[in-house]
């Protein structure tokens, strides 16, 4: 399976980029799932549902986030709407939204993506290592492609998230490099 990630973009400059070359990215890559961190694409704060739309419209699978997603409320209602769209998963449960999707690929193959966030230098959040060893246990078995978008703040987090999923998960991707 062939994934295409797509880091922080921000603003309408980066949505601008996303939407001239997605395409032809999608193509050249032969992409059977697209995933892209939205936290950033209002104005480099945020994202709104009308921005999240036009991500799934261009042909975006999944938006993964972090500690931005809070920023534009009318997102709150748009986060119990549209599975698609994920916060991070070590929020408490009584948020918005969910911080996994499980979804049928372009290859007809099933994946998963779950969306987490680091502690070191970012707003206080549940353990991340604990809460994937929960989500991942929660997955349908039959789910071979397991996709982690590790938002923090320290590079170091992120590599040890890597390490830890070593093995349980396809691929450990870090973001908020802002």
């Amino acid at each position: 399976m062939k994934i295409l990630f797509i880091g922080d973009t921000v603003g309408k400059a980066g949505r601008a980029i996303v939407r001239q070359y997605l395409e032809s990215l999608q193509q050249e890559y032969q992409a059977d799932l697209t995933i892209l961190n939205c936290e950033n694409a209002a104005a480099g704060f945020g994202t709104t549902p009308k921005i999240a739309d036009e991500f799934f419209d261009w042909g975006i699978d999944v938006l993964t986030s972090g500690n931005h997603i809070w920023d534009k409320k009318e997102i709150m209602p748009y986060l119990d709407k549209n599975p698609r769209l994920l916060r991070p998963a070590n929020y408490p449960g009584d948020n918005p939204g969910t911080g996994v999707a499980v979804l049928k690929t372009k290859s007809g193959e099933e994946a998963a993506v779950l969306n987490l966030q680091g502690r070191v230098f970012m707003p206080p959040t549940d353990d991340p290592f604990r809460v994937a060893d929960k989500e991942l246990a929660k997955l349908p078995k039959h789910i071979k492609v397991i996709f982690v978008d590790m938002h923090g703040e320290a590079t170091s987090e992120k590599v040890a998230m890597g390490w830890y999923l070593d093995g349980r998960v396809s691929a450990v991707i870090g973001t908020h490099t802002h």
